[in-house]
């Protein structure tokens, strides 16, 4: 019997292992990790994105910027993943205008349109999950977050309010390759509140991507109205 419990106990512990909260039961392998941004060598930095302090800088508080940094290491869009980073918008009288986590095929030296289109609008081969903090038309209001295809930010799909300025927020995307659903939860690392789920949205990746391999990365800009917007920290899990 005691033998019997403690192989019980042992197949108990390694599916618990295995399993990242908010996807199945599965087997995973860290293709990246960033405790912070000092070493940049695997990331591309295009347009006003840079490195200060160890965080990842894609807007600099100034007028009509637009940046980008894409990782070299690819993800195969056909596979479950996760993906956590930590992000702080700060600056500016009326801030503007956002950034996004970004899956993109149009290659790692690209740079969307600045202003409202926060550094992925014109990418028609993305899917971006966006964090926008200023009103433009079509948006529903001047705080949300969005999932958003085909490069059309000014057309999200849907969108949920909520606060996203002058505080660091932990986002956590999750996508199961089976279902094709992709979720966003969002907490304040600062106030130490508890994980939200904003979004639930059906995409297919490999449709809306136009190929098995993307970049990933992020994207930021300002128009008129400006912020600095950085990243301070990047994990990506895949199923094997």
């Amino acid at each position: 019997m005691r033998r019997t419990q403690l192989v019980k106990w042992t197949v108990t512990a390694l599916v618990t292992a295995l399993t990242i909260p908010g996807l199945p039961a599965l087997g995973y392998r860290k293709v990246i990790r960033y405790a912070d941004f000092s070493d940049t060598s695997a990331l591309r930095l295009n347009g006003t994105a840079a490195v200060t302090g160890g965080a990842l800088r894609l807007t600099s508080g100034l007028r009509s910027q637009a940046g980008t940094a894409w990782s070299t290491t690819r993800l195969n869009t056909e596979k479950t993943f996760q993906t956590t980073f930590d992000v702080s918008m700060t600056g500016g009288v009326t801030h503007a205008d956002g950034l996004a986590f970004v899956l993109q095929t149009d290659g790692p030296s690209v740079v969307g349109g600045r202003g409202g289109s926060i550094g992925y609008g014109g990418l028609t081969h993305s899917v971006a999950v966006e964090l926008d903090t200023y009103r433009n038309p079509n948006d529903p209001d001047n705080s949300h977050v969005a999932i958003v295809t085909g490069g059309k930010s000014d057309d999200p799909a849907t969108a949920v309010s909520v606060p996203l300025f002058g505080q660091t927020l932990r986002i956590r995307i999750n996508y199961d390759a089976q279902t094709q659903l992709m979720k966003v939860r969002l907490r304040s690392v600062e106030a130490g509140t508890a994980e939200v789920k904003l979004l639930t949205q059906e995409v297919d990746l490999r449709e809306a991507l136009g190929s098995r391999r993307a970049w990933m990365g992020f994207t930021a800009a300002t128009g008129q109205e400006m912020a600095t917007q950085e990243i301070h920290n990047w994990t990506v899990k895949v199923a094997r």
